[in-house]
């Protein structure tokens, strides 16, 4: 019988040290500056196209990117990863402050690679519509094995979102929209 209490305290405590430790599930708004340098680190140690690889990005992936009818969710974290990565391979150092300034980045990015007709980029949350404050069409006239798919940039404020939600991005195109269910539950 005391084992049985022994247990039952051991794991009440061990239940609220979690719930009050701050863990985060779901993308981190305001990340700690440990945890800052640790996902520059991670780009890092990724230069290039290896970073879409790592978890961190992995999960913020959807459709076929960096391909045609694929996109990456860009939030602040993942973000600074892919850049400290791009730095890294282009052989140029990544500065504190480029990281301040995506750190102070109140709406959340979405890449998406895909046809010249599509004209919007919106988000659903429980039947609710989300919808973009920008989007761009970044030139991209580089010629590459990717050069026939265009890239748009579409960025939504954060405070519209649900951080801890299941999302469907709608892709509305001309001829057959495209829908991708996402978890930003799963997203750091």
């Amino acid at each position: 019988m005391k084992k049985s209490i022994s247990c039952s305290m051991f794991l009440l405590v061990l239940i609220i040290c979690v719930a009050l430790s701050g863990v985060s599930y779901g993308i981190e708004l305001n990340p700690i500056k440990e945890r800052i340098e640790e996902t520059i680190k991670l780009g890092e140690k990724n230069p290039g196209k290896k970073i879409f690889e790592t978890d961190l990005v992995k999960s913020a992936i959807f459709g076929n990117w960096p391909n045609y009818g694929g996109g990456l969710i860009k939030t602040k974290l993942v973000d600074l990863a892919v850049m400290a990565a791009m730095k890294r391979k282009a052989r140029k150092t990544f500065k504190e402050e480029d990281a301040h300034a995506m750190m102070g980045s109140d709406v959340l990015t979405i890449s998406y690679r895909g046809g010249e007709d599509i004209f919007k980029i919106k988000l659903s949350q429980d039947g609710r519509i989300i919808e973009s404050v920008r989007m761009l069409r970044p030139d991209m006239s580089k010629k590459s094995a990717n050069g026939h798919a265009a890239f748009y940039s579409v960025s939504f404020p954060y405070a519209k979102l649900d951080l801890e939600k299941m999302t469907t991005i709608m892709i509305l195109k001309d001829f057959g929209d495209e829908t991708y269910e996402v978890d930003f539950s799963r997203i750091k």
